[in-house]
């Protein structure tokens, strides 16, 4: 028998080896599989980012969204990204709809049979052969290739997809946060529109520019596709009807429906058919949580599981993107997918309210007893990131608890209000300490370069009467009451607080009010008036309140050019404000910190 080979295909030079079968198709076709823009508003940083990712990056890049929501933009991001960056890809694109979440997802070898065909190959029939020869044609391409995978539900649909060529770039889209042994993408989350651009979408949708405009933004939670059904539906009806429908939160989501195609609800179910029977059931319980953020243990209440458990699930639904984490170890819906949740609570709803009203009483009562762990320190913050869900209980206290069961929920709430009352008055000491110190500088120049500074002077000095004033209002918002306190002495300790405030602002006004030369004279009575804040101020135990009582001393020490003592203030403005990276009085204690320093490394130079 005969045996004759054949290769064609091309032009080779040099050595040819034959390892079994060789076969060379024609030339790999440039694919153009990119689809066509769609109108897109905002996120242009995060267009920037993924851009140069795409041309500096190594391995797949995925695209995932915050809030996880079907309908957040994670397709239409993709696309724009890839409609920005096709300068760059003169390989071509590749583009494949994975349908991750439907009844019936893409398989890896339907998805190699739909991206041989845009290369122009013909298939061969061993699924091994397809990836093989699908890898080969992307190696053999002049230019860089990007795939865009949309709707991944898995790793295991889009890594038989991955190039061998590390030229090539891989732009994913997922619900999920997809990672394995196989697929190590570099993560890049969605949130959202802001505000603006949500107003932009719907302005650029309707070609309309209405007052109310705003709010259906609002009550579509800036979600993209909410919005685009908006601004269809607004092509029948005015924003006024379309407002008043979507502000009934029993119907937001039906009205947010143009088909089985166009609807919010259907891309949440495509999600929420995919937990696990527990991840659902608590899903659907999360609903009845009635502040704005959970923590684990209301969580946990609410499931009637111990808290190592749901916590388990708490991350699963986030993974999902079916929930948010918030500040803190915290938890959130977005607003529309809490209604929907809302709408699939089954039985034992009472029960989940009961178990988590009992929840919150036991840590009250806790805080009360001052029990491990819910001794003071510790209670500050719970009670802090708190406080919207204790006020959003106070109905469900009195229909479930009675009256006694709202007593202790109005009563933390009453210390929060006295808190705030203690803050307060901290921040209208605080301002007029550094008034105090304006004056006295202002009071200096005058006296050193003979230029009048009276207009100043008179108006830095008119600062203090209307401060002064609000000590009454303080007084008359701590007066007693009849409820139990939740951390005895507290209120007795605020009110003693405004008390000796009123001695300081006597010796701010008298300050005010002495003779231009006896300005700097009268500091030490400044100093010693702030000194006798200090015993309330450290009984109440609040870092907020004590970090702004020592920027107080630290301003009146300044005016004294007293540095040694200023620095020692400042330093304990850092050290009670550490948990609160936030704070602008923290930021300001550091730099100024670090300016006293370095005089000091210099001699004062």
């Amino acid at each position: 028998m005969e045996t004759e080979n054949s290769i064609t295909g091309g032009s080779f030079k040099g050595t040819v080896v034959q390892a079994g079968t060789v076969v060379l198709g024609p030339a790999p076709v440039r694919p153009s599989g990119l689809p066509p823009r769609t109108l897109f508003v905002g996120r242009e940083q995060l267009l920037t980012e993924l851009i140069d990712a795409l041309a500096t990056g190594h391995g797949p890049l995925l695209v995932s969204a915050l809030a996880g929501l079907g309908g957040i933009g994670k397709t239409a991001l993709a696309v724009e990204t890839a409609h920005r960056a096709l300068p760059r890809f003169h390989g071509g694109v590749l583009f494949i709809d994975l349908h991750g979440y439907d009844e019936h997802p893409v398989t890896p070898e339907q998805a190699l049979d739909t991206l041989l065909h845009a290369l122009g190959a013909d298939l061969p029939p061993d699924p091994a052969a397809k990836q093989h020869l699908y890898r080969s044609r992307l190696a053999a391409l002049d230019g860089r290739l990007l795939l865009i995978a949309d709707n991944a539900s898995s790793p295991a649909q889009v890594s038989p997809l991955l190039p061998g060529d590390p030229r090539h770039r891989v732009l994913v889209t997922s619900r999920h946060r997809l990672a394995d042994r196989t697929l190590a993408p570099r993560h890049f989350r969605i949130d959202v529109l802001d505000p603006a651009d949500s107003l932009a979408l719907l302005t650029e949708l309707t070609g309309v520019d209405d007052p109310l405009l705003p709010e259906l933004a609002e009550l579509c939670g800036h979600l993209p596709l909410a919005l685009r059904i908006a601004g269809a539906l607004l092509t029948d009806r005015s924003p006024a009807e379309l407002a008043a429908a979507l502000a009934d939160t029993r119907a937001r989501l039906a009205a947010l429906d143009l088909g089985p195609d166009l609807a919010v609800h259907t891309a949440f179910d495509l999600s929420y058919r995919r937990l696990s029977r527990a991840e659902a059931r608590l899903f659907a319980l999360l609903s009845l949580h009635p502040g704005p953020d959970l923590s684990p243990g209301a969580a946990a209440a609410l499931a009637g599981l111990p808290e190592a458990d749901t916590l388990e699930l708490l991350r699963a639904l986030t993974r999902a993107h079916l929930l948010e984490e918030a500040d803190g170890g915290r938890y959130r819906f977005h607003d529309l997918v809490r209604l929907y949740a809302a709408n699939l609570r089954g039985r034992g709803v009472r029960a989940a309210r009961k178990r988590l009203l009992a929840r919150y009483l036991d840590v009250l009562a806790g805080i009360r007893a001052g029990r491990e762990p819910y001794t003071w320190p510790r209670a500050r913050p719970w009670l802090a990131a708190e406080e919207r869900s204790l006020i959003a209980l106070l109905l469900p206290a009195q229909q479930l608890g009675g009256r006694r069961a709202v007593t202790h929920v109005d009563s933390a709430l009453d210390h929060l209000r006295v808190c705030r009352v203690a803050r307060h008055l901290a921040a209208v000491v605080h301002g007029a300490a550094l008034n105090v110190t304006t004056l006295v500088l202002l009071m200096e120049r005058e006296q050193r370069i003979g230029t009048p500074a009276s207009p100043e002077l008179e108006e830095v000095a008119r600062t203090f009467a209307p401060r002064a004033a609000l000590l009454d209002e303080f007084t008359e918002r701590l007066a007693p009451t009849a409820l139990p306190e939740l951390r005895p002495g507290y209120r007795r300790d605020a009110r003693l607080l405004v008390e000796r405030a009123r001695a300081l602002f006597t010796v701010f006004l008298a300050v005010a009010a002495a003779p231009r030369s006896a300005a700097v004279t009268e500091l030490p009575a400044v100093l010693a008036a702030l000194h006798m804040l200090e015993e309330p101020v450290s009984r109440l135990e609040e870092p907020e309140v004590t970090g702004q009582y020592l920027l107080s001393l630290a301003t009146v020490h300044s005016a004294r050019h007293d540095e040694a003592a200023e620095a020692a203030a400042l330093t304990g403005v850092v050290e009670e404000l550490r948990d609160h990276a936030a704070s602008y009085d923290l930021r300001y204690a550091r730099r100024r910190l670090a300016v006293i320093t370095a005089k000091g490394a210099t001699g004062g130079r």
